[in-house]
């Protein structure tokens, strides 16, 4: 009963209100923890606030920074119908005051009209007389030159006595270009190789076309012969007596059939 009596009594010692030590400091601890929460949350709740409070002032600066943008650029746009308006203003007084000056100018201009006019008649007639004359002048080479006043026949010809040209001809004010017909005739013909010296397609003058001709030239001699030439005139209309210098140039070689070309 004694060893009872003193185990309750050192039992009593280590209890407050029913409670141990450990069970006091286990309850401290959970109240210091829920005031730590309620300043937690305050802090919280006031850090939310602020922030918001924050966000509403960067929302008002940006929509006073819009405010002053649209305000600036309002009055660029009223200051640029402003210089607009004015020089539309200058305009109609220099319209305004060029309105007699026009009137001037168109009456000059008609006149300046009629007398080019007048000029691209004349022009005309010259050209169609230098035409005509150029046209007569070929005629009367085709007369004296021809083949029956050459006395010659055709190196080439075909079947049925047609002659065959040998050689395309472009006359230029400055000499000539020779080429070859396409499809070149006769292609097995021993004749060509007295042409192979002679550059296609580049401007000549006519003493060298002759001298690279010689051969060709010479065998038609031998043969009692001419060859066909066609021959493009590319000389200049003011260039009579160039053309008529070439023709004779060549006439004396080859029997010439004019055509049209370039």
């Amino acid at each position: 009963m004694t060893r009872r009596l003193a185990d309750a009594q050192g039992y009593r010692r280590g209890m407050v209100l029913g409670l141990t030590m450990a069970e006091i400091m286990l309850l401290l601890v959970f109240l210091m923890l829920l005031a730590a929460s309620a300043l937690l949350f305050r802090d919280r709740d006031a850090t939310t606030r602020l922030q918001a409070q924050q966000s509403a002032d960067t929302s008002a600066d940006d929509e006073r920074a819009t405010l002053r943008a649209s305000a600036i650029a309002a009055q660029t746009r009223l200051s640029a119908l402003e210089a607009a308006l004015e020089q539309s203003r200058a305009a109609a007084t220099r319209a305004e005051e060029g309105r007699t000056f026009a009137d001037a100018a168109l009456t000059s201009q008609v006149t300046i009209f009629h007398a080019r006019t007048a000029e691209l008649a004349k022009a005309q007639s010259e050209l169609q007389a230098a035409t005509g004359q150029n046209a007569q002048m070929r005629a009367e080479l085709s007369r004296l030159h021809g083949n029956a006043g050459s006395g010659l026949p055709y190196c080439w010809t075909s079947p049925d006595g047609r002659p065959i040209t040998a050689l395309r001809v472009q006359l230029r004010d400055s000499g000539v270009i020779a080429q070859d017909p396409d499809p070149r005739p006769r292609a097995d013909d021993p004749a060509w190789a007295s042409l192979a010296g002679l550059p296609r397609n580049v401007l000549l003058p006519v003493e060298s076309f002759m001298a690279q001709t010689a051969s060709f030239v010479a065998l038609s001699d031998a043969g009692r012969c001419r060859f066909a030439v066609d021959v493009i005139d590319g000389t200049s209309s003011a260039n009579k007596p160039g053309y008529k210098g070439l023709m004779n140039r060549l006439w004396g070689s080859f029997l010439l059939h004019e055509i049209s070309g370039g």
